[in-house]
């Protein structure tokens, strides 16, 4: 499960609470996978219980005791298995296409707007990836590994490479939208 074995890698890294955990997750891969704090914590509820993390209380004064998790052996082992296992094709669901699949009943220019508002939401999702890029360079800063900066910016790559396709996709088919046949009921209807 990504989640599970995003935290592995986060606590490889170094023991870190729950909420350091949340941190990292939204400065670092929320442009390909996100979690809210309540997952996060089943999730090392549950690692705890297969031994795959262990926690540690510590003592604060004047605030709320901090429980740290780190890994253990076996949970690195299960990082390793899990990071060099290929994963199946993951076919993406869109529901934005089952809205345009089924459109026949709107007019061009509705269509159209769907389009256009796609444009808008990838552009301003775009700009959080260059927010990300920094996040990827003071991180880099922090742990000074070149290999980790590589691989956390090829992931980032991935993200804006597909969807700058992606809008590429969308002003050349918008084109095509606007000059669809007339709007023509389906027999029945």
């Amino acid at each position: 499960m990504p989640l599970t074995h995003a935290i592995l890698g986060f606590l490889e890294y170094q023991p870190m609470t729950g909420y350091d955990l949340k941190k990292y997750f939204d400065q670092s891969v929320t442009h390909f996978w996100s979690a809210t704090q309540s997952h996060i914590y089943k999730a090392l509820e549950n690692l705890e219980k297969e031994g795959l993390v262990e926690s540690e209380i510590i003592p604060q004064e004047g605030k709320p005791n901090r429980k740290q998790y780190q890994i253990t052996a076996a949970g690195r082992a299960e990082l390793r298995r899990w990071v060099t296992t290929p994963l199946p094709l993951d076919i993406p669901r869109e529901a934005w296409l089952i809205q345009i699949f089924f459109a026949h009943g709107i007019t061009n220019e509705e269509i159209a707007h769907l389009f256009e508002k796609r444009i808008e939401d990838i552009r301003t999702y775009l700009t959080k990836c260059r927010i990300a890029q920094a996040h990827i360079d003071e991180n880099y800063k922090q742990v000074g590994i070149e290999r980790l900066r590589e691989l956390w910016q090829l992931t980032l790559d991935y993200g804006t490479d597909y969807y700058e396709h992606e809008i590429e996709w969308l002003e050349k088919t918008l084109t095509r939208v606007r000059k669809l046949p007339a709007l023509e009921l389906p027999k029945g209807s």
